[in-house]
């Protein structure tokens, strides 16, 4: 009995490293800044200076009074049309979107900003890049980073699977 709760707790950590390090990959991207979600703001210069990948989260901050979130296709994005949303993000002023796959995402305001330029066109990526690569002194640990894009979560899964049944092997 006792190695049977020894396992639990392998399993149960293993778990937690997981979500962890999922985590951790992900990202909160404040729309607009500093600014938010707001009137008079260009978020096609603002989007153009950021990078956006699966797992990310738009975090959108605005005023619920006046405004609000709607995910639109391209054409309606295009027009301002909300008629047909694909999404109505708007909570509480203080709302959530995540980017599950990678491909374009568009946004408006319903409420007559969107004229303005109150709407928000991004590409999503797969993955974000790795961190730039070591000085070249150490050619071992470079030689690492020579693929430009590389997913490491199934490289941690993998990892973690080996480490949980060789530990489960080793508690029995």
């Amino acid at each position: 009995m006792n190695q049977s709760k020894d396992v639990n707790v392998i399993m149960w950590v293993t778990m937690l490293v997981m979500i962890m390090v999922h985590g951790a990959i992900a990202r909160r991207v404040y729309v607009g800044g500093n600014q938010g979600w707001n009137k008079d703001i260009n978020y096609t210069l603002w989007a153009s200076q950021e990078n956006f990948y699966i797992g990310d989260w738009l975090y959108f901050r605005f005023d619920k009074n006046y405004f609000d979130v709607l995910e639109v296709n391209q054409t309606n994005y295009e027009n301002c049309n909300p008629n047909n949303f694909i999404a109505n993000i708007t909570k509480g002023g203080r709302d959530v979107y995540e980017l599950k796959e990678a491909r374009s995402y568009y946004f408006i305001c319903s409420k007559g900003y969107c004229y303005g330029g109150m709407k928000l066109a991004i590409n999503v990526k797969n993955s974000s890049p790795l961190p730039a690569p070591p000085p070249q002194g150490n050619n071992a640990i470079a030689s690492l980073y020579s693929g430009s894009m590389i997913n490491i979560m199934p490289i941690f899964i993998l990892a973690m699977s080996f480490l949980f049944f060789f530990l489960l092997k080793v508690c029995y």
